[in-house]
């Protein structure tokens, strides 16, 4: 098994049970796998842990069990299971996502820029990623737009619903193009980091559709 598949079965398991300890977390999983071998456990362990660097766990289970090897959700770890946000916390699903909204029209940068953004944002450097995210909305609307002069209007006058792309692409710039330091909290980067994909799907159909029509007049 890998990582991507063995992700989502850790996170049924702390739905159903928030307060927890790693061995029966990797005992859960190898009862719901398929072909589950004894390494596999090691990558368990792996998803654990970076859930716990994500502020998805905290160490501890109640006031008897403190420590490692016992773990419990956190608020912001339930919210996410709550309200999606879990999504962000799926590297592997969340680019897999990208493809999907996209029917596989989107282009290695923007993908590659996303993919580093989340990773970013794993790792709490929450300003670094919605830069990240920043450049991938600029390229996208470059792409959309046909735009090669670098300078990617940052707004679509007829297509509203790219509202939210527009205003993730002017946060990393000045309005003369220079460098800017955007302010950056967890919850913030995360609702946008959900909204992205969306965004793509509606970004790469407008430009389809553009081309489409290009097409219809010069036939």
């Amino acid at each position: 098994m890998d990582k991507p598949a063995i992700r989502p079965l850790v996170f049924d398991v702390l739905r159903r049970t928030p307060q927890t300890h790693l061995h029966a977390i990797e005992n859960e999983v190898r009862q719901k796998a398929e072909g589950y071998e004894r390494g596999d456990s090691l990558l368990v362990q792996e998803v654990v842990w970076e859930l716990l660097v994500q502020g998805m766990l905290a160490p501890g289970k109640n006031s008897l069990n403190l420590h490692l090897p016992f773990v419990h959700v956190t608020e912001y770890g339930q919210r996410c299971f709550d309200e999606g946000g879990i999504a962000a916390h799926d590297p592997d699903g969340y680019a897999a996502r990208l493809r999907t909204e996209t029917n596989g029209m989107i282009s290695r940068v923007v993908l590659e820029t996303t993919r580093d953004a989340l990773l970013a944002f794993h790792r709490g450097l929450f300003r670094a990623s919605l830069i990240l995210l920043s450049h991938a909305a600029r390229e996208l609307l470059r792409e959309v737009q046909g735009n090669e002069s670098g300078r990617a209007l940052l707004s679509i006058p007829d297509a509203p619903a790219l509202a939210e792309l527009g205003v993730v692409a002017r946060l990393a710039c000045t309005e003369d193009g220079g460098l800017a330091l955007p302010t950056a909290d967890r919850e913030t980067v995360l609702g946008r980091l959900l909204l992205f994909p969306s965004q793509c799907r509606i970004a790469y159909t407008l430009r389809e559709e553009r081309r489409r029509s290009r097409e219809e007049v010069g036939a």
